[in-house]
């Protein structure tokens, strides 16, 4: 597969997250746990996810994961319970996009990190991934993209 890394400038974005430290293997439960939460609370306030769902990585350490999962919003909302509310950081990332299964996703991360150090660039900030294709609308894994972002600077 052919990656291009690029950086770019992303704005802010209002955000819904639940955050959650678990061990890697508990990881996509965890996730589509949260992410059904989180859409819930949007759709109970009667507003709509403004993009793609999203998991930010603030440590992985051995097999813990400290994490946030959840979705953009157009304007910013109330969290309640372990819906938080918050945003995502205007910044410069750098970026690849990843097309294939999750399962893959580390080699994607190893490259995209091995070029921010071959740029010169150095890690700003917690990088997170977005998840452009819903896995239950599109059963074929090699056609699942994921784009990582980590800010840069």
């Amino acid at each position: 597969m052919v990656q291009i890394f690029e950086t770019k400038q992303v704005e802010g974005q209002h955000i819904l997250t639940i955050r959650a430290t678990t061990t890697a293997d508990k990881l996509p439960e965890l996730l589509g746990e949260h992410f059904g939460e989180v859409y819930a609370h949007i759709l109970q306030h009667g507003q709509q996810p403004s993009g793609m769902p999203f998991s930010r990585y603030f440590a992985m350490e051995d097999t813990t994961v400290d994490f946030e999962c959840g979705m953009p919003v157009a304007e910013p909302m109330e969290g309640a319970g372990r819906v938080l509310a918050g945003e995502l950081p205007a910044c410069t990332v750098a970026t690849v996009t990843h097309l294939g299964p999750y399962d893959d996703l580390p080699q994607s991360w190893g490259a995209l990190f091995e070029w921010i150090g071959s740029q010169g660039l150095e890690i700003a900030g917690a990088p997170w991934e977005v998840y452009v294709t819903d896995p239950g609308a599109e059963p074929d894994q090699s056609k699942w993209r994921t784009d990582i972002h980590v800010p840069v600077r």
